[in-house]
């Protein structure tokens, strides 16, 4: 998950990176693309660096562009003999655990570069070194951030090796006697990204509260106290649905969320207006995920809403459609109870109530439809669901919406046909329900899957089955979508 995707459509008020999504696109790259990184970008991000600040105007680091493939297979085998030694602390689950915490990045990443401090550096004539000392490491410390927030600005990620033994590295570079070995970086083009890191992924160590390393001594008004007071941060989740993607059907209260928040964490589904609702100034983040294709992790999602909020924001988990049905609601309550993060669940207006009410027609109707019901048309490996109750999909007084249907809606229809859904009951496909490039397939359930296929419809969809569906108004949808398309000057596509 990042923040600057190429590929990706991320509203102009969310571009570029702020700082802070610099900060939390996270540091410790492990894991690496072969792909060269040209020069000249090397260049320019070791300049940046150079420019970081040091103590005394010291500029005690001193930068080593490791090529020499030899070396660098000798640094590589000193890590793989640091790191089986350091695995004989731990015991158990413990052993085992650090045993798969391997960083690949030797092998992959393009740019090695060691770091040593000059404790004989002889700008800034010695100026804070007298009292102390140990900041000309922190000085090298402060110029390997500048360059991890410069490479993670060019989209490159950095890794810091630290289980290396630095007498050993010291010797095989050769520098001079006086470089004190800092730390040996990897740089290059991440092979994934993550807002969280490795460690607390794979639960070596879950990070703790912001509050646990602040403190206040004393206050500006009663002068000082005798202990440092915590402060508690007050943040929450909002967990808010956006609607099926015309701004007008966004709630109120959702309204009201979107214009107080903090930070709004969106799906890449959000229909794009609703952006504009948001409060000047709110951190935007996108984590879009869309099924098929490559997208961000729910643990990642769930991983940033709560530091978020740990850090006293008002965060909005915003989701298209209603979070309530099929948006993995469920995950993301339960992530924020177990951390201790206030959540509310603001409903939306899901995409089958929208699309509906576009066509003119009651999902559930006195002499054809007394139940309705909403099934998904994937599972977690977006196959065809193993559990679907087909006796149900069946039923002759029921209506059902089909929610994400486009990869099995063939396979869907044939087994509902097989068990007793006639193939000439009614089915509608709507793509983009109530949006301006909304588009209505009104068929039957035979032929539904082929008419949908054929038309190759990009963005959501989803498939209404049921008797009470004759009576929809194809035309007024379109009526509908091109009204909206004018007030949003966009152009609707054909139905």
């Amino acid at each position: 998950m990042t923040f600057r995707k190429k590929d990706t459509h991320v509203p102009a008020q969310a571009a570029p990176a702020t700082l802070e999504q610099l900060v939390r696109w996270r540091r410790d790259v492990r894991r690496f693309k072969t792909d060269p990184v040209p020069d000249d970008i090397i260049q320019r991000l070791l300049r940046l660096a150079d420019l970081a600040p040091s103590v005394g105007n010291s500029q005690p680091w001193r930068i080593l562009n490791v090529k020499d493939a030899g070396i660098r297979a000798a640094i590589a085998k000193s890590f793989e003999a640091e790191r089986r030694k350091s695995a004989e602390v731990y015991k158990d689950d413990k052993a085992s655990l650090y045993n798969k915490l391997k960083l690949a990045g030797f092998d992959t990443a393009p740019v090695h570069l060691a770091i040593f401090c000059d404790r004989d550096a002889a700008q800034g004539h010695g100026l804070g070194r007298q009292t102390m000392p140990e900041t000309l490491d922190s000085s090298c410390a402060c110029m390997v951030t500048t360059l991890w927030l410069a490479a993670r600005e060019a989209g490159l990620g950095l890794g810091w090796v630290s289980i290396v033994d630095p007498s050993a590295v010291t010797t095989m570079l050769g520098v001079p006697k006086n470089w004190k070995f800092i730390g040996y970086l990897l740089l290059g083009w991440p092979e994934e990204e993550h807002l969280d890191p490795e460690l607390e992924r794979h639960g070596w160590q879950a990070r703790t509260p912001f509050e646990s390393r602040y403190s206040e001594l004393g206050s500006a008004e009663r002068g000082p106290s005798q202990h440092p007071q915590h402060v508690a941060a007050k943040g929450a989740v909002a967990l808010v649905g956006a609607g099926p993607g015309d701004p007008d059907l966004l709630t109120i209260k959702a309204l009201r969320a979107l214009q107080s928040a903090d930070a709004v964490l969106f799906d890449d589904l959000v229909a794009k207006p609703i952006l504009d609702f948001i409060r000047p100034g709110a951190k935007l983040i996108d984590v879009g995920k869309r099924g098929y294709r490559k997208s961000c992790k729910q643990p990642d999602i769930n991983t940033e809403m709560i530091r978020l909020a740990r850090d006293g924001l008002k965060v909005v988990r915003l989701k298209s459609g209603d979070p309530l049905i099929f948006g993995r609601a469920g995950e993301e309550i339960e992530a924020c109870q177990q951390a201790g993060v206030p959540i509310d669940v603001i409903p939306g207006v899901t995409s089958a109530q929208g699309a509906a009410a576009n066509l003119k027609v009651a999902l559930t109707n006195r002499d054809h439809a007394r139940r309705l019901q909403f099934i998904t048309a994937h599972d977690r490996r977006g196959h065809l669901p193993a559990d679907i109750d087909w006796g149900a999909v069946a039923d002759t007084a029921a209506t059902t919406v089909v929610y994400m249907p486009k990869r099995t809606l063939a396979e869907l229809t044939e087994i509902a046909i097989a068990h007793g859904l006639d193939p000439n009951t009614p089915a509608i496909a709507v793509a983009n329900a109530t949006r301006p490039d909304q588009q209505v397939f009104i068929s039957s359930v035979g032929a539904i899957a082929a008419a949908l296929s054929a038309a190759n419809p990009d963005g959501p969809v989803l498939i209404m089955i049921g008797e009470a569906l004759r009576y929809a108004d194809a035309a007024n949808a379109t009526e509908q979508a091109s009204a909206m398309a004018a007030a949003l000057g966009a152009l609707p596509a054909s139905t």
